[in-house]
Protein backbone atom coordinates (compact mmCIF):
# COMPACT_ATOMS: atom_id res chain seq x y z
CA UNK A 1 0.00 0.00 0.00
CA UNK A 2 1.37 3.26 -0.77
CA UNK A 3 1.64 6.54 1.52
CA UNK A 4 -1.37 8.08 -0.02
CA UNK A 5 -3.29 4.97 0.27
CA UNK A 6 -2.43 4.42 3.68
CA UNK A 7 -3.37 7.65 4.77
CA UNK A 8 -6.63 7.20 2.95
CA UNK A 9 -7.47 3.89 4.56
CA UNK A 10 -7.02 5.70 8.16
CA UNK A 11 -9.22 8.73 7.12
CA UNK A 12 -12.19 6.43 5.94
CA UNK A 13 -11.42 4.55 9.38
CA UNK A 14 -11.74 8.12 11.60
CA UNK A 15 -14.88 9.20 9.33
CA UNK A 16 -16.04 5.83 10.20
CA UNK A 17 -15.89 5.83 13.81
CA UNK A 18 -16.63 9.79 14.09
CA UNK A 19 -20.18 8.16 12.29
CA UNK A 20 -20.82 5.76 14.92
CA UNK A 21 -19.45 8.65 17.66
CA UNK A 22 -22.62 11.08 15.98
CA UNK A 23 -24.89 8.18 16.11
CA UNK A 24 -24.06 7.40 19.66
CA UNK A 25 -24.37 11.33 20.59
CA UNK A 26 -28.11 10.87 18.72
CA UNK A 27 -29.01 8.05 20.96
CA UNK A 28 -27.66 9.99 24.19
CA UNK A 29 -30.09 13.71 22.86
CA UNK A 30 -33.00 11.42 22.20
CA UNK A 31 -32.82 9.86 25.97
CA UNK A 32 -32.28 13.47 27.05
CA UNK A 33 -35.13 14.86 25.50
CA UNK A 34 -38.69 15.72 27.14
CA UNK A 35 -40.54 13.17 25.89
CA UNK A 36 -44.29 11.98 28.27
CA UNK A 37 -45.29 9.25 25.61
CA UNK A 38 -46.03 5.28 26.77
CA UNK A 39 -43.74 2.77 25.92
CA UNK A 40 -44.80 1.77 22.69
CA UNK A 41 -45.15 5.39 22.03
CA UNK A 42 -41.46 5.96 22.29
CA UNK A 43 -40.26 2.75 20.35
CA UNK A 44 -42.57 4.69 17.50
CA UNK A 45 -41.63 8.36 17.74
CA UNK A 46 -37.91 7.73 19.01
CA UNK A 47 -36.94 5.43 16.38
CA UNK A 48 -38.37 7.56 13.85
CA UNK A 49 -36.57 10.72 15.05
CA UNK A 50 -33.30 8.81 15.00
CA UNK A 51 -33.82 7.13 11.34
CA UNK A 52 -34.55 10.46 10.16
CA UNK A 53 -31.19 11.87 12.11
CA UNK A 54 -29.19 8.91 11.01
CA UNK A 55 -30.25 9.88 7.29
CA UNK A 56 -29.22 13.41 7.69
CA UNK A 57 -25.50 12.18 9.39
CA UNK A 58 -25.40 9.76 6.00
CA UNK A 59 -25.82 12.11 3.46
CA UNK A 60 -23.81 14.69 5.45
CA UNK A 61 -20.99 12.26 5.53
CA UNK A 62 -21.59 11.82 1.94
CA UNK A 63 -21.65 15.32 1.01
CA UNK A 64 -18.07 15.83 2.50
CA UNK A 65 -16.69 12.53 0.81
CA UNK A 66 -18.52 13.72 -2.64
CA UNK A 67 -20.16 10.13 -2.66
CA UNK A 68 -23.43 8.79 -3.20
CA UNK A 69 -26.21 6.74 -1.34
CA UNK A 70 -25.35 4.17 -3.28
CA UNK A 71 -21.91 3.26 -2.64
CA UNK A 72 -23.14 2.65 0.96
CA UNK A 73 -25.97 0.37 0.19
CA UNK A 74 -28.77 2.90 0.27
CA UNK A 75 -30.26 1.45 -2.94
CA UNK A 76 -33.95 2.06 -3.72
CA UNK A 77 -34.56 -0.05 -6.73
CA UNK A 78 -37.85 -3.11 -6.79
CA UNK A 79 -35.48 -5.77 -6.39
CA UNK A 80 -34.31 -4.38 -2.69
CA UNK A 81 -38.13 -4.80 -1.46
CA UNK A 82 -38.28 -8.52 -2.65
CA UNK A 83 -34.84 -8.92 -0.63
CA UNK A 84 -36.51 -6.90 2.89
CA UNK A 85 -39.81 -9.93 2.20
CA UNK A 86 -36.91 -12.26 1.99
CA UNK A 87 -35.26 -11.34 4.71
CA UNK A 88 -38.05 -11.21 6.89
CA UNK A 89 -39.24 -14.75 5.94
CA UNK A 90 -35.61 -15.95 6.74
CA UNK A 91 -35.52 -14.22 9.89
CA UNK A 92 -38.88 -15.63 10.81
CA UNK A 93 -37.95 -19.12 9.94
CA UNK A 94 -34.53 -18.92 11.49
CA UNK A 95 -36.39 -18.24 15.03
CA UNK A 96 -38.98 -20.59 14.47
CA UNK A 97 -36.69 -23.21 14.06
CA UNK A 98 -34.48 -22.79 17.14
CA UNK A 99 -37.61 -22.35 19.32
CA UNK A 100 -39.21 -25.53 17.66
CA UNK A 101 -35.34 -27.41 18.46
CA UNK A 102 -35.68 -26.08 22.18
CA UNK A 103 -39.07 -27.62 22.77
CA UNK A 104 -38.09 -30.72 21.48
CA UNK A 105 -34.74 -30.79 23.38
CA UNK A 106 -35.04 -29.11 26.69
CA UNK A 107 -37.81 -28.91 29.28
CA UNK A 108 -38.99 -25.50 27.70
CA UNK A 109 -43.10 -25.02 26.89
CA UNK A 110 -44.59 -23.03 24.62
CA UNK A 111 -48.58 -21.65 25.33
CA UNK A 112 -51.10 -19.30 23.67
CA UNK A 113 -51.21 -16.12 25.52
CA UNK A 114 -54.72 -14.54 26.48
CA UNK A 115 -54.47 -12.10 24.57
CA UNK A 116 -56.91 -12.06 22.16
CA UNK A 117 -56.35 -9.09 19.58
CA UNK A 118 -53.76 -10.84 17.58
CA UNK A 119 -54.16 -8.58 14.48
CA UNK A 120 -53.17 -5.78 16.90
CA UNK A 121 -50.49 -7.41 18.19
CA UNK A 122 -48.89 -8.28 14.42
CA UNK A 123 -49.95 -5.02 13.45
CA UNK A 124 -47.66 -3.82 16.21
CA UNK A 125 -44.88 -5.92 16.33
CA UNK A 126 -44.05 -5.80 12.63
CA UNK A 127 -44.34 -1.46 13.09
CA UNK A 128 -41.89 -1.84 16.23
CA UNK A 129 -39.33 -4.10 14.63
CA UNK A 130 -39.11 -2.98 11.26
CA UNK A 131 -38.32 0.88 12.49
CA UNK A 132 -35.99 -0.50 14.65
CA UNK A 133 -34.41 -2.60 12.63
CA UNK A 134 -33.83 -0.03 9.75
CA UNK A 135 -32.62 2.59 12.58
CA UNK A 136 -29.93 -0.14 13.56
CA UNK A 137 -29.31 -1.13 9.86
CA UNK A 138 -28.61 2.81 8.34
CA UNK A 139 -26.49 2.80 11.81
CA UNK A 140 -24.18 -0.10 11.51
CA UNK A 141 -24.41 -1.29 7.90
CA UNK A 142 -24.63 1.69 5.58
CA UNK A 143 -21.78 3.97 5.83
CA UNK A 144 -19.35 2.80 8.60
CA UNK A 145 -19.33 -0.85 7.24
CA UNK A 146 -18.95 0.44 3.57
CA UNK A 147 -16.18 2.88 4.33
CA UNK A 148 -14.88 0.27 6.44
CA UNK A 149 -14.84 -2.23 3.30
CA UNK A 150 -13.41 0.81 1.59
CA UNK A 151 -10.60 1.10 3.79
CA UNK A 152 -10.00 -2.19 5.03
CA UNK A 153 -11.35 -4.84 3.11
CA UNK A 154 -14.36 -7.14 3.67
CA UNK A 155 -13.68 -9.25 6.49
CA UNK A 156 -12.38 -6.69 8.87
CA UNK A 157 -15.38 -4.40 7.94
CA UNK A 158 -17.58 -6.80 9.07
CA UNK A 159 -16.13 -8.30 11.83
CA UNK A 160 -15.66 -4.52 13.66
CA UNK A 161 -19.25 -3.35 12.69
CA UNK A 162 -20.81 -6.32 14.37
CA UNK A 163 -18.01 -6.19 17.54
CA UNK A 164 -19.92 -2.12 17.33
CA UNK A 165 -22.94 -3.60 17.26
CA UNK A 166 -22.23 -5.81 19.86
CA UNK A 167 -21.02 -3.07 22.23
CA UNK A 168 -23.79 -0.87 21.29
CA UNK A 169 -26.01 -3.29 23.16
CA UNK A 170 -23.78 -3.38 26.28
CA UNK A 171 -20.51 -3.57 27.10
CA UNK A 172 -20.93 -7.03 28.47
CA UNK A 173 -19.01 -10.18 26.94
CA UNK A 174 -22.42 -12.22 26.45
CA UNK A 175 -23.08 -9.68 23.54
CA UNK A 176 -20.40 -10.95 21.19
CA UNK A 177 -22.21 -14.12 21.31
CA UNK A 178 -25.97 -12.29 20.86
CA UNK A 179 -25.70 -9.45 18.95
CA UNK A 180 -21.94 -9.94 17.68
CA UNK A 181 -22.90 -12.85 15.49
CA UNK A 182 -25.89 -11.78 14.48
CA UNK A 183 -23.69 -8.98 13.02
CA UNK A 184 -22.00 -11.32 11.14
CA UNK A 185 -24.64 -12.39 9.17
CA UNK A 186 -26.28 -8.39 8.92
CA UNK A 187 -23.01 -7.56 7.20
CA UNK A 188 -22.29 -10.45 4.98
CA UNK A 189 -26.05 -9.90 4.00
CA UNK A 190 -25.10 -6.49 3.10
CA UNK A 191 -22.05 -6.15 1.46
CA UNK A 192 -23.42 -9.30 -0.38
CA UNK A 193 -25.87 -7.45 -1.73
CA UNK A 194 -24.75 -3.98 -1.56
CA UNK A 195 -27.86 -2.87 0.17
CA UNK A 196 -29.28 -2.90 3.55
CA UNK A 197 -32.48 -3.97 2.34
CA UNK A 198 -32.07 -7.84 3.12
CA UNK A 199 -30.29 -7.48 6.52
CA UNK A 200 -32.78 -4.99 7.73
CA UNK A 201 -35.41 -7.47 6.34
CA UNK A 202 -33.97 -10.67 8.28
CA UNK A 203 -33.15 -8.29 11.32
CA UNK A 204 -36.75 -7.23 11.46
CA UNK A 205 -37.73 -10.96 11.16
CA UNK A 206 -35.55 -12.14 13.78
CA UNK A 207 -36.73 -9.53 15.85
CA UNK A 208 -40.41 -9.81 15.44
CA UNK A 209 -40.41 -14.03 15.79
CA UNK A 210 -38.77 -13.02 18.80
CA UNK A 211 -41.44 -10.29 19.98
CA UNK A 212 -44.45 -12.86 19.80
CA UNK A 213 -43.12 -15.52 21.91
CA UNK A 214 -42.78 -13.23 24.01
CA UNK A 215 -38.82 -12.73 23.98
CA UNK A 216 -38.73 -9.30 23.81
CA UNK A 217 -41.94 -7.91 25.87
CA UNK A 218 -40.57 -4.34 25.39
CA UNK A 219 -41.29 -4.37 21.71
CA UNK A 220 -45.31 -5.03 22.71
CA UNK A 221 -47.86 -8.09 23.82
CA UNK A 222 -47.22 -11.67 22.71
CA UNK A 223 -49.42 -14.34 20.82
CA UNK A 224 -47.34 -17.28 22.50
CA UNK A 225 -45.52 -17.31 26.12
CA UNK A 226 -42.22 -19.46 26.77
CA UNK A 227 -41.83 -20.97 30.21
CA UNK A 228 -39.79 -23.91 31.99
CA UNK A 229 -41.87 -26.65 32.09
CA UNK A 230 -41.73 -30.03 34.72
CA UNK A 231 -39.88 -31.84 31.99
CA UNK A 232 -36.48 -32.79 32.79
CA UNK A 233 -35.71 -32.78 28.46
CA UNK A 234 -32.31 -33.84 26.67
CA UNK A 235 -30.27 -30.90 27.92
CA UNK A 236 -30.64 -27.45 29.68
CA UNK A 237 -31.83 -24.42 27.86
CA UNK A 238 -28.89 -22.28 28.21
CA UNK A 239 -26.46 -25.08 27.03
CA UNK A 240 -28.15 -25.59 24.33
CA UNK A 241 -28.78 -22.01 23.21
CA UNK A 242 -25.23 -21.42 23.84
CA UNK A 243 -24.42 -24.38 21.57
CA UNK A 244 -26.61 -22.62 18.83
CA UNK A 245 -24.79 -19.61 19.30
CA UNK A 246 -21.80 -21.12 18.56
CA UNK A 247 -22.81 -22.68 15.66
CA UNK A 248 -24.01 -19.76 14.04
CA UNK A 249 -20.71 -18.13 14.86
CA UNK A 250 -18.66 -20.98 13.04
CA UNK A 251 -21.82 -20.49 9.99
CA UNK A 252 -21.17 -16.72 9.68
CA UNK A 253 -17.25 -17.25 9.73
CA UNK A 254 -17.50 -19.79 7.15
CA UNK A 255 -19.86 -17.27 4.60
CA UNK A 256 -17.58 -14.14 5.42
CA UNK A 257 -14.56 -16.62 4.07
CA UNK A 258 -16.36 -17.48 1.02
CA UNK A 259 -17.71 -13.95 0.38
CA UNK A 260 -13.73 -12.95 0.44
CA UNK A 261 -13.15 -15.58 -1.67
CA UNK A 262 -15.36 -15.20 -4.46
CA UNK A 263 -15.51 -11.37 -4.27
CA UNK A 264 -10.94 -11.82 -4.30
CA UNK A 265 -11.25 -13.92 -7.20
CA UNK A 266 -13.89 -12.02 -9.21
CA UNK A 267 -11.40 -8.82 -8.90
CA UNK A 268 -8.26 -11.78 -10.26
CA UNK A 269 -7.50 -11.18 -14.11
CA UNK A 270 -8.57 -13.35 -16.15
Amino acid sequence: MTVNGYHSSIVLVAKSVGFLACFWLILFGLNHLPLSLSTSAQAYVGGCIVIVATLILIFGFLRIDGGSHRDVGLRFVPQCLLQFVLGVGLGVALVAGMISAMLFLTPLEMEATANSDIVAILGTSFLVTFILALMEELAFRSYPLFKLREALSIRPAIYLSAIAFAFYHGLAFDNLLGPGVWGLFFGWMAISTNSIALPTGFHMGLNCMQALVGMKPEYGASIWELSIGSGAGFVEVETLGFVMQLILLVVGVLMIENLVRKQGSSTQPG
